[in-house]
Formats: structure tokens, C-alpha cells, sequence
């Protein structure tokens, strides 16, 4: 196999050509790397780990032997530089232009490197760009997703969301959590995820996912997360190519509910105008006066009333309004404003449309339960109309250039399809963090020096725009920054203020062709006494060049490994490990945050000498080339005064109340109290306390933790019956706890507190133990698809005697590691399973309306784990192990396959076929298949539901895998006889039962079609000629050329079958020889003395077939066809009334002797049942048939 690299054109030179002349675009985004795209003999080339890792392949160099190894999902590349060859997958390839090192960099071929990954290259000579199309395949959904409840603050903060990653993560742009009302879930579906804007983005980085929503998360609706509203979660995997795959649903959470109080205030000078001429929501502009005081205010919201509507419209009707139904603004600057979508509709839920009278009132929606939300009052009324100017649109925005300004940008547009309306075009370059508000009224109020302008041509246009050009902000355009653009129509004459605006181009970033430059002058020093990351300032001097960084890293690196850090080292830091830093245009200054760690993933602390480093981070074409720092002097961290922590916490069990009596805590107090108020005990949920930080620690409610005074010994304190944890739940059985101590600052150390490490962890119990189910199992055992399929068995427990029954709790997989004893006692009574004991091992099968513990219907192809509860009689209950996971599912039979047929004969009917098939790999649920021969211009049509009920089939048992001929009789699923000249396909069906239930048709055979060998002979009759002798004629082969003669056997009936190869080699002299001519027929006679092929002379008395043998020539001869079968027999009477149902054709009339005895006629037919027992009856009467016998 040859394939060939890019051809740029026959007369390129043999030296690589200049960068700039071709360009590289993977699915429309154009393709940067450190070293540009270069021509060797006529072919592009490219940076080997550029083109490799922007097609998602990971990238092996070996520098001792030069040979790159790039691997994607399933493919394999291996290139060795300076060679001609290459081996994909094991297979070698030949390249016509090599690999090569060129400036430093490994260049590899760009067709061949892309086509061996599956992707489709194309090359546009006119431009010398090279268009690279991936292939997007299909993403999977993640197995499960899971959702709980963290924290109580009323918003997206108390959800903990967690999946798995997708098996193959290459395809996979990012993941989107979508948050779901519960009364939404079951309708909610991939097309409705697919165009929500509100979700969680996560990018895929190898491992599975926990994340904690923010304050800010907003379900798929547009609302905010809020306490008394129950949610569940799904996880969108979207491709690359956009494509998505959704999850199944997560058990639903509600967050708590929190008081509210007096309301927020309202916006003012709220103004409308008809901006656009789109006919919908975009034509509406709409601004306002914000708030005065914005602290409590999430957000506001746009509501479009219809005018006639406006005087009932107030607070209770806003907040009954769907999220459909209005528009949310994001409070920013003073004045707020900004065109509505296409797809905005008023507050009756229809689309805003021309020659309708609207009236706007906007909300100020409060983000605390201490506040209500404010109506304002209503604007002026406006009705939208259409426009006499339509807007350009614009095909494409290029980095051409390198100049660091307007002339690297290229902007290609269309323009309107009437140009006399207008007097020219306005370009204006928009960051794109602000292009979602820029609308056709804000084009129309930016200044002329901020926008480029072009005469019309009356063609469209292709602009390069200046030097000195500014985006609308007012910025010279620069590298680096990420823009979009915008083009405007200008109205002229009596079309003057008729303007028209485009949407937005595709973003842009323009990037320079150097090297990353490094930050530098950083230091570092001790500002607070907070003991974390709030004490360290960084400064640093930004780099000479930015336009090529997008950020830059702080790394606390501890100062004994300073020496060793590297540029490696720094960019395979792991993010929470450092803080991003965005660069201003000036030197920086940060400090650090609380939760601020070093590399290593250690928090900042006192005590610890460390050494600071800054990473610039490449934006662009230069990403992944950063640059590293000189490391700061060293600091160590220390206070004047120190808050230090408890140590040495531990926890028992001491009692046996049921609630936090049972519970005593000791610690060692800290080594310094002077500074300490206080201790607070403060008592987590041991599945929280990984998470338990200082920062929860402080905001724990004073309700929620026990108060302990320092005494100047070390403490030991019995919790009281009201004792909580830090959630507001009493303490209680059951529940398995860790405990923290914090000690509380004091004095000028106020805030300034300490978190101890946690206890070990501690379950109260009663003194009356419960023991647990154990051997939890579940089968699936039915085919009704719903829980009645679920079986459950279980072994009792150790010790009854406390037990008064069990509950069976069915919970999905994904939920299992969660689920505990708390879990599993709250769960309602609808949801479970009760079982008495019995005092033995128990057996059941769940209700068909049983349901999992989150209230869904126990279904097929969901995977479950199954939890017994064991209930005490003192209120002390026991959780077993969860069983293996299990998923239901409807049996079916296993299908054959290898499904072949062959044509093995030349009869004209089913026994040319020769079937064979292997058995399908399970047949634990196959009851017996049934060959079907089907006519080929409908096996795409039949279905097993069909197949099971047709009745002209072939049977085979189970147990082995089959070949075999198929019986003459044999006829396809029409009922019609299997003959020449037709298409037919073979297909097996498995049956699982008598009645066809649950049965599976393999994959069809290839076609055949039955043929005659041009070498048989036909029309094989005998007749007598007188007493005694018979007379056998037959037509000749249709192709004699290769025929050296002819070979008539007489084998008597009942033989054993007689085949070609028995005829040439063991009975040579038992036939009679007929020579070939130009007859079309040939004709020979048996008397009584002839001999039959066992060489014994023939009977009077007995009945025999006849066989016409086509001897072939030479080395052909072992390939001789046998023609059928005709009868005769020697007889001398024969009873008249017996023969009263056969034709002339099966009984000749001059001698008596009966031909066709298997055969209705002599051209083949198969013959009527009776045949062979009217031979019999025939032999046994040895009478004379009389001349006259009619049939």
C-alpha cells in the first residue's frame, strides 16, 4: 500500500519552503505550532507532536533510535525519521517523503499522519490550506451518576455530584452535569440537554469525576439552585463534533429550606427600543438603572408583558412566570443592557414578534433568604417593525499576518443582497467575553476611531484591517486576546439610521511566532497571621511580552526541593496545587488564598521554608511552551502569637442512651492556650470529614457544636443528649462519626482559629446487638421485565433472638457505595421489602411493582445491588453486605452463526443444498433451530417474529453444529419448491421455545443460485422393446467438449446410494459404454444376462435404476456427472385396477414394465407417495402387464 503526504504543486523546490505559505485547519480551527508548516519536495509537514496531540494522540519519542510511537484508541503509528517506511497497526506503509528533523523540530507528513488516524485530509491549492476533518465518531454515556447532599447553605454548594469517565475518552470534548427538577426527570431527554445553556462544564482528564456545584449553579431551566427544591443530576459526554450521550438519572436531592425577609431593591429607568430587524426577541433592546445596593441580588430578570396585560402583572405573577418565559441579566456596571435572544418569548410563553404591543418590567431576584425579590415598574410600550436593511454575514476571520496588530486580521464577509439601500460597511472587533451583549444598538454608539469602515463594491469583501485598528473598547487589536467580530450594513438616503447588524463570527486569537518569555523578580513575604496561604504575598515583574502568555502559575515549591524543580517538574503540577494568576499588563502582586497548597498538595503552613516560582503559560500556538521562573528567597511563615490546634483526639462509647450521651471526646490541649477562648467539639459525618476543612469548621452554627473552656489540662468531655453534629442532626445510633476539635482565637487573634486533625472514626450502638443478614444474593429469573423477575436470597442472621423481621432494599449500582445503615433506615416503607424471619435461610421473588430505594420501577437493563436490612427489636437495626451487582434482562435464544450453503448437486430441487451452521455459543435457552431458505429479495425484510411462524422449514437439534443436504421435498418460506435459476439465502433460526418466544434468526448466508452442470444429461427414460429387454434413451449434455463417452449403469432398488467415484473405480465392466455423435439423443438396451453394477446378471424378477454416468477426458475424468435416477423392471402381469391413478408416463403399454417408479415424469418431478409401494406390489404379483393397460 502507498500513501502519499499533501502535494503542494511539480515545482517546489527539494529545500523546505516558507511557513507562511500554507495553512493548517483541524474541523474549521486553524492549527498553530511553535515551528510553522513547511514543504519538502512538494509536500507539507508538520511538527510531529503538534499535528499528533492536536489530533488526540499521546506521542513516544525516541531519541537514541529517532523513532516516534503515537497511539489513539486502537491505532498504532510507529515512524522512524529519515525512513521511507512507516507501520500502522502492524501493516507496513510507504511514504514518498520521509520523516525529518528541521530546526530542532521532528517534521512528520500531515496526509499521512491524519489519514492513519481515520480522518479525511483535503487540500485547496487556490489557497494552500490543508482542511483536516475528524471523524466525531459516537461518545458513550458515563455508567451512572450520582448526586448528595454536602453542606446547607441553600444553594449549588451543597451538591456533591459524582460519575465515572467514559472507557474512551478521545472523542470526548467535555462532560456537562445538568441539574433537573425532580417533577422534570422523566421527561427530560439527549435533544433537551443538548440546547440547555445552563450546565457544569468538565473537561475529560483521565479519571472519574467528583465535583461541588458553586453558589452560581443554575439548573437547565435557568434558576438558580435553591433550598426546598428537590433536583437530579444527569451528565452529558459531548464529542467533538458536538454530538452528545446522556446518562441515566441520580437519585433526587433537596436542598434545605431557609427563611426569608424583606425584599431587595428595585432597577429604574428602565428603556426599550426596536434595535434590529430579525422579526424576533433580537430586535428587542433593553436597558436600566441597576439596584442601588446589588449585595443581596443574584441576578435580574427581563419580563416581556403584552401591553394589554401590564396592569395585572406584579411580584406574584413574575415569580409564577416559567424560565421560558423570561430573560436573565447578569448584574455588571451601572447601566445594564442588551438585545434578547431569537428565542425569547413574553411572559404567555409565545415568541416576541412584529406589530405586537409589549410593556418590560424587570426583577431584581435575591440571592439570600433574608431578602424578597423587587418588581419594577413598567417602561414605555413598544412595538416591533420591520427593517428596510438586512445584515452581511460573515464567512470567515484569518490570523494572517505577524505584525502584533490590525493587519494579522483578515475579515471575509458577504455582502447584503441589496446594496443601493446602504452607503458603506462598518467592521468592529468585539473581546469575546463581551460579544454576547454587543447588539445593533451598541454598534450604532461606538465611536468611528473604534470601527473600520468599507465602501461597498458590489461584490463580496475580503478586509485587512490597519495597524492602528481598536476594538470597540477602544484597545489597539493585539496577540492574545480572544475576539470576535461583527459587521454592520450602514442605511443610506431615505434608509439613513436603517442599519443592519451580523452575528458574530467564529473567535480569534492572534499569536506571534517567538518564545514564551518568563516572569521575573519574584518575592515573597509574610503580610497576616492566619497560619495558611492568606500570609504569603507574591510579587513578581510581568514577562517582556505577554501576548503569547495566557496566565501565568504561583508554585509554593518547600525550599529543600527548590533545587531540583524544573520546567517538567512545573507543568505536570496538578491544579489544585497552584493559583492562576491573569496577566494585567503590569507587574502582580497576589496573595494567596486560605486553601492555597504547595506542589506537593500540602498546605501552606507555619513552620516550613519554602521558595516561590512563577510558569507563564503559552496562549495559542504556543501553548504547551511555557517558560519557568528564577525561584524567590526563602520564607518561612510564624505569627507573634499563635492559635495552635488540639491534638490527640479520640472518641468512645460510653453509654448506651441512643444520643450524644453515649459520646465522650478527649484530646491533648494545644501547646499555648493564652490565645484561646475556647474549644469547640464539633462532630462530622465520617463521610464528610475527608472534605472538613477550617473554613466549614468556622461556619459551623453555634447550635451544631459542644463549647469546652480550656482549663489548662488536657480534656475529656460526655456530649449532652441535644448534642448535634455539624449538619443540625442529633447524634444517634447507627451513624458513623468522626470528631474535630477547633480551637478559637482570642484578643487581637479573633478569627484566628485551628483546626485539630479528626478522631478515629466511631458508630454508637445499643448493648443489645443486631446482627446482620449475610450471603446476599440476586438472580434474575424471569422474563416480565419488571421486579417479579428479581430473586432474592439471603442467609438469616447469626442470632434472631433481637430481630423482628428484615427488609429487602434494591439500590442501584452507582448508588451503592454510598448507601449505609443511616441510608438504609430511612428509607419509606413504599420502597422495600419486608420479610419475616423464619428461623431458616430465606428465598423470595420480589411484588412486580416493587421499587428501588430512590422510587424507581426495578427494570431491565439497569444494574442493581440488593442491601438486607435487619430490624432490631430495640430500634437497633444491622446492614449487610450488598450482594453482587445484577441486571435484569429478557432471555432470548443464542443465534447460530456461520451460516453457509453450497450447491452439491444437480436434482433441481433442495437436496443440490448443502447447509451447514455453528452452533450458537450458549444454548442453555435454544430449544431446536430451524433452517430457513428465503428467496434473497426479502431476507432483509423478515424478522424472528415472522420466522417463528412459518411452516416450511428444516429442523436440526441442539448439541452440534450442523451440515447437512437438504431432502428433495425441501421448499424456501413461500411454500414454493427450492429450484434452479433462483436467489435464495439461508437463515438459521433459534428457537427457545415450542411457541417461538424469545427466538433469534442468525445472519443470513450468502446468495446462491442453483445451476445445471452443463455436463449432466437429462430426460433418462427405459421402456421395453420386447419380453425380457429394455430399452434406455437419454438427450445428450448440453456441453459434450470435454465428454469422452458415456457410461449406463442398472443398480438395483434399495442399493446402497450409488455415487460417480463408486462407478469409475470399483465396477469398471458393470455398465454399457454409449459412444457420442451428433445425436440428440442416444439409446441403449438391457437384457436378461446384462449385469447390474455389482456384476450379478439381471433379474426377471426384480426392479432396478437406471444411471447415465458423462465420463469426462483425461484429468477431468474424476470430475464425471451422474445424471438422476429413472426405474425399470422385468415383470410379465400386473393388476389393471392398481395402475387406475398413474399416466402414461409412469406405465408403458406394449411389454408391461413399470419406468418412473420414483419419478412422475422423465424430465425429474419427484413422484407420489404410492410409488414405491405399488414397485413392491408389482414385484411380488410377477404378472404380465396387458399391451392395453390404461393409466
Amino acid at each position: 500500500m502507498m500513501i502519499f503526504s499533501v502535494s503542494i504543486g511539480a515545482n517546489q523546490g527539494q529545500a523546505a519552503a516558507a511557513a507562511s505559505q500554507i495553512a493548517i485547519y483541524i474541523d474549521g480551527q486553524k492549527l498553530y505550532s511553535p515551528q510553522a508548516p513547511i514543504m519538502v519536495k512538494g509536500r507539507a509537514m508538520l511538527p510531529m507532536r503538534a499535528i499528533f496531540e492536536a489530533l488526540d494522540a499521546t506521542v513516544d519519542w525516541n531519541a537514541k533510535t529517532k523513532t516516534v510511537t503515537a497511539k489513539r484508541d486502537q491505532t498504532t503509528i510507529v515512524l522512524k525519521i529519515g525512513s521511507t517506511s512507516a507501520v500502522v497497526n502492524n501493516q507496513t506503509l510507504t511514504l514518498d517523503v520521509p520523516g525529518q528533523i528541521y530546526k530542532g523540530s521532528t517534521m512528520v507528513p500531515v496526509r499521512f499522519v491524519s489519514e492513519a488516524l481515520g480522518e479525511q485530509v483535503d487540500w485547496n491549492a487556490s489557497n494552500k490550506t490543508v482542511t483536516i476533518t475528524t471523524s466525531g465518531g459516537p461518545v458513550n454515556a458515563v455508567g451512572y451518576v450520582s448526586a448528595r447532599v454536602i453542606s446547607k447553605n441553600g444553594d449549588g454548594r451543597d451538591v456533591e455530584v459524582s460519575f465515572p469517565r467514559v472507557s474512551q475518552e478521545s472523542g470526548v470534548s467535555e462532560y456537562r452535569v445538568l441539574m433537573v427538577k425532580s417533577g422534570n426527570v422523566y421527561n427530560f431527554n439527549l435533544a433537551q440537554a443538548l440546547s440547555t445553556s445552563s450546565y457544569t462544564s468538565i473537561r475529560p482528564d483521565g479519571d472519574d469525576v467528583s465535583i461541588t456545584l458553586s453558589s452560581q449553579t443554575r439548573d437547565v431551566n435557568g434558576d438558580l439552585l435553591r433550598s426546598g427544591q428537590s433536583y437530579a443530576a444527569f451528565v452529558l459526554t459531548v464529542g467533538k463534533k458536538g454530538n452528545g450521550s446522556l446518562s441515566g438519572v441520580s437519585q433526587t436531592v433537596t436542598l434545605s429550606q431557609a427563611p426569608t425577609v424583606p425584599s431587595v431593591g428595585a432597577v429604574s429607568n428602565i428603556k426599550v427600543s426596536d434595535a434590529s430587524d430579525y422579526g424576533d426577541g433580537r430586535d428587542l433592546s433593553v436597558s436600566f438603572t441597576k439596584a442601588q445596593t446589588e449585595s443581596n441580588i443574584t441576578n435580574y430578570r427581563i419580563f416581556v408583558v403584552k401591553t394589554k396585560d401590564k396592569n395585572s402583572f406584579d411580584l406574584t405573577s413574575a415569580n409564577k412566570v416559567a424560565s421560558s418565559n423570561y430573560t436573565v441579566v447578569n448584574k455588571a456596571g451601572t447601566t445594564l443592557s442588551g438585545n434578547l435572544s431569537s428565542s425569547a418569548r413574553d411572559t404567555a410563553g409565545e415568541l416576541i414578534r412584529n406589530g405586537v404591543s409589549y410593556t418590560v418590567f424587570v426583577m431584581s431576584v435575591s440571592n439570600t433568604g433574608s431578602y424578597t425579590s423587587q418588581l419594577s415598574a413598567a417602561s414605555s410600550s413598544i412595538t416591533l417593525a420591520a427593517n428596510a436593511v438586512s445584515a452581511p454575514v460573515i464567512t470567515r476571520v484569518d490570523d494572517i499576518s505577524n505584525y502584533g496588530d490590525g493587519r494579522d486580521l483578515l475579515v471575509n464577509f458577504n455582502k447584503v443582497s441589496d446594496e443601493s439601500r446602504i452607503g458603506s460597511y462598518r467592521i468592529f472587533v468585539v473581546k469575546d467575553s463581551k460579544a454576547g451583549g454587543f447588539s445593533l444598538s451598541a454598534a450604532n454608539n461606538v465611536p468611528s476611531a473604534y470601527y473600520t469602515q468599507v465602501g461597498k463594491t458590489g461584490y463580496n469583501l475580503s478586509q485587512v484591517l490597519s495597524s492602528g485598528a481598536r476594538d470597540v473598547d477602544g484597545s489597539l487589536i493585539a496577540n492574545g486576546v480572544v475576539y470576535r467580530v461583527f459587521v454592520m450594513a450602514v442605511g443610506t438616503g431615505s434608509y439613513s439610521g436603517s442599519n443592519a447588524l451580523s452575528s458574530a463570527s467564529s473567535s480569534i486569537v492572534l499569536y506571534g511566532n517567538g518564545n514564551v518569555d518568563a516572569a521575573s523578580n519574584v518575592n515573597v513575604s509574610d503580610i497576616s497571621d492566619y497560619g495558611d496561604g492568606r500570609d504569603l504575598r507574591v510579587t513578581f515583574n510581568r514577562a517582556s511580552d505577554e501576548s503569547r502568555i495566557s496566565s501565568y502559575r504561583i508554585m509554593v515549591v518547600k525550599s529543600n526541593q527548590a533545587g531540583s524543580f524544573n520546567l517538567s517538574r512545573a507543568n505536570s503540577v496538578s491544579s489544585s496545587n497552584y493559583t492562576t494568576v491573569d496577566k494585567t499588563g503590569s507587574n502582580i502582586t497576589k496573595v494567596l488564598s486560605s486553601g492555597a497548597r504547595d506542589v506537593d498538595g500540602d498546605y501552606i503552613r507555619n513552620g516550613t521554608s519554602y521558595r516561590v516560582f512563577v510558569l507563564s503559560i503559552g496562549a495559542g500556538g504556543y501553548y504547551g511552551s511555557n517558560a519557568l521562573s528564577s525561584y524567590s528567597p526563602a520564607i518561612t511563615l510564624s505569627s507573634n502569637g499563635y492559635v495552635g490546634p488540639a491534638s490527640n483526639v479520640s472518641v468512645s462509647d460510653i453509654s448506651d442512651y441512643g444520643d450524644g450521651r453515649d459520646l465522650s471526646v478527649t484530646f491533648k490541649r494545644a501547646d499555648d492556650e493564652r490565645y484561646i477562648s475556647q474549644y469547640r467539639i464539633l462532630v462530622v459525618k465520617n463521610g464528610d470529614a475527608g472534605r472538613f476543612d477550617l473554613n466549614d469548621a468556622n461556619a459551623v452554627r453555634s447550635s451544631n457544636y459542644t463549647a469546652v473552656t480550656p482549663n489548662g489540662a488536657n480534656i475529656s468531655k460526655a456530649l449532652a443528649s441535644g448534642a448535634r453534629d455539624v449538619d443540625g442532626d442529633t447524634i444517634r445510633n447507627g451513624v458513623s462519626y468522626r470528631i474535630f476539635v477547633l480551637s478559637v482565637g482570642t484578643g487581637s487573634y479573633a478569627g484566628t482559629n485551628a483546626l485539630s486533625s479528626y478522631s478515629p472514626s466511631i458508630t454508637l450502638s445499643g448493648n443489645v446487638k443486631v446482627d446482620p443478614a449475610t450471603n446476599v444474593k440476586a438472580a434474575d429469573i424471569g422474563d416480565k421485565g419488571d421486579a417479579s423477575d428479581l430473586q432474592v436470597t439471603f442467609n438469616r442472621a447469626k442470632d434472631e433472638s433481637n430481630i423482628k423481621g428484615y427488609r429487602v432494599l434494591v439500590v442501584e449500582a452507582g448508588s451503592a457505595r454510598y448507601f449505609d445503615l443511616s441510608n438504609a433506615e430511612s428509607v419509606p416503607s413504599s420502597r422495600y421489602t419486608p420479610v419475616d424471619k423464619t428461623g431458616s435461610d430465606l428465598i423470595g421473588v420480589l411484588d412486580a411493582g416493587a421499587r428501588d430505594v430512590d422510587n424507581g420501577v426495578i427494570k431491565n437493563d439497569v444494574s442493581y445491588k440488593v442491601f438486607v436490612l435487619s430490624v432490631g427489636s430495640n430500634g437497633t437495626n444491622a446492614l449487610s453486605e450488598p450482594s453482587a451487582p445484577i441486571t435484569l434482562s429478557t432471555k432470548t435464544a443464542g443465534p447460530a452463526t456461520d451460516v453457509n450453503v453450497s450447491d452439491v448437486g444437480d436434482r433441481n430441487n433442495g437436496s443440490d443444498l448443502e447447509v451447514s451452521f455453528t452452533k450458537a455459543a450458549d444454548e442453555s435457552n435454544v430449544y431446536a433451530y430451524r433452517i430457513l431458505v428465503v428467496p434473497a429479495d426479502k431476507v432483509s425484510g423478515l424478522k424472528a417474529e415472522a420466522a417463528v411462524k412459518i411452516g416450511d422449514f428444516t429442523e436440526a437439534v441442539k448439541g452440534n453444529n450442523f451440515k447437512q443436504t437438504l431432502s428433495p421435498d425441501a421448499r424456501d418460506i413461500d411454500g414454493k419448491m427450492i429450484e434452479n435459476g433462483k436467489s435464495y439465502k439461508v437463515l438459521v433460526l433459534s428457537m427457545m421455545t415450542e411457541s417461538g418466544k424469545g427466538s433469534v434468526l442468525s445472519k443470513p448466508s450468502d446468495e446462491i443460485k442453483l445451476q445445471s452442470n452443463p455436463t449432466l444429461v437429462t430426460r433418462v427414460t427405459a421402456s421395453d422393446l420386447k419380453d425380457e429387454e429394455v430399452k434406455v434413451t437419454f438427450a445428450k449434455a448440453a456441453d459434450e467438449s470435454s465428454i469422452d463417452y458415456y457410461k449406463v449403469f442398472a443398480v438395483p432398488v434399495g442399493s446402497t446410494t450409488f455415487m460417480t467415484a463408486k462407478s469409475i473405480k470399483e465396477v469398471p465392466d458393470s455398465f454399457k459404454k454409449v459412444d457420442k455423435g451428433s445425436k440428440d439423443s442416444y439409446e441403449t438396451a438391457f437384457q436378461a444376462g446384462d449385469k447390474d453394477i455389482y456384476g450379478q446378471e439381471l433379474d426377471t424378477n426384480a426392479s432396478y435404476l437406471v444411471y447415465v454416468l458423462s465420463v469426462l477426458k483425461g484429468d477431468q475424468a474424476s470430475k464425471s456427472v451422474l445424471s438422476s435416477e429413472t426405474g425399470f423392471m422385468f415383470v410379465t402381469a400386473f393388476d389393471e385396477k392398481d395402475t387406475k391413478d398413474y399416466t402414461k408416463n409412469q406405465l408403458v403399454s406394449d411389454q408391461g414394465s413399470i419406468y418412473q417408479v420414483l419419478k412422475d415424469s422423465p424430465q425429474g418431478t419427484p413422484g407420489k407417495s404410492g410409488d414405491y409401494k405399488l414397485l413392491k406390489k408389482a414385484e411380488a404379483a410377477k404378472a404380465n402387464v396387458s399391451s392395453k393397460t390404461k393409466g
